[in-house]
């Protein structure tokens, strides 16, 4: 094997381009002012987990008004999945620190406040708006193609802002729409109907304590 071809040129020169892509981004004139970073946030804020937990809520009270608890099954036991798969390969495998820690010593800021950890890879923003996304599409299925092409869209501009907020490298971002397909077929494709067959029929058990403490 040659030199050039090693596996460690390899991975210097993506990394090398990766950086190289980040800086394009975040030290670009227009992207770096304030009102372009604060649209940023504004629009990362739909990918954080305080939106998605605010949503789950909202879920709650329509299945207990409705008594459909359908989607809320799905978006919960489908989070709950991929959670754990995401948990492993960001922290257990991969364990890649973010451009704000990476490179500090070059000038590089966090500009999202909702960020409390380290780890960058891959983007949970862009796989869990593309994952939900692709259930929500699944649950309303008369309006999949117009969700799911709305939601492309929607988490391709969200992977440029991650980048802009100088919190992921561009390969985060690539592969967070790599693990949202990944999860997403994982779930729909194999897994879901087991985890509703569980959840309703804890359902079933819990349903008549709940009842008697009414």
């Amino acid at each position: 094997m040659t030199e050039e071809k090693h596996p460690s040129r390899i991975i210097k020169k993506i990394e090398d381009f990766d950086q190289k892509l980040f800086f394009y981004f975040y030290k670009n004139k227009f992207f770096k002012k304030k009102i372009v970073r604060r649209t940023c946030e504004v629009i990362s804020f739909f990918g954080s987990i305080e939106f998605w937990g605010g949503l789950w809520l909202v879920w709650i009270i329509y299945g207990y008004i409705t008594k459909d608890y359908y989607l809320l099954v799905l978006i919960t036991s489908g989070f709950i999945q991929s959670i754990s798969f995401h948990v492993l390969i960001r922290y257990k495998l991969v364990r890649r620190n973010r451009p704000f820690v990476t490179l500090k010593n070059e000038g590089v800021q966090q500009h999202d406040d909702l960020i409390r950890e380290s780890k960058s890879f891959p983007s949970g923003h862009v796989a869990f708006v593309l994952f939900f996304g692709i259930i929500i599409a699944y649950y309303f299925k008369d309006y999949f193609w117009i969700i799911f092409l709305f939601l492309i869209g929607f988490d391709s501009i969200m992977a440029i802002c991650r980048l802009i907020l100088g919190v992921h490298f561009p390969t985060d971002v690539i592969f967070g729409f790599v693990f949202g397909f990944f999860y997403a077929f994982l779930y729909l494709g194999v897994t879901y109907p087991y985890w509703v067959w569980l959840f309703y029929w804890l359902g079933e058990i819990f349903s008549p304590i709940i009842h008697f403490w009414r």
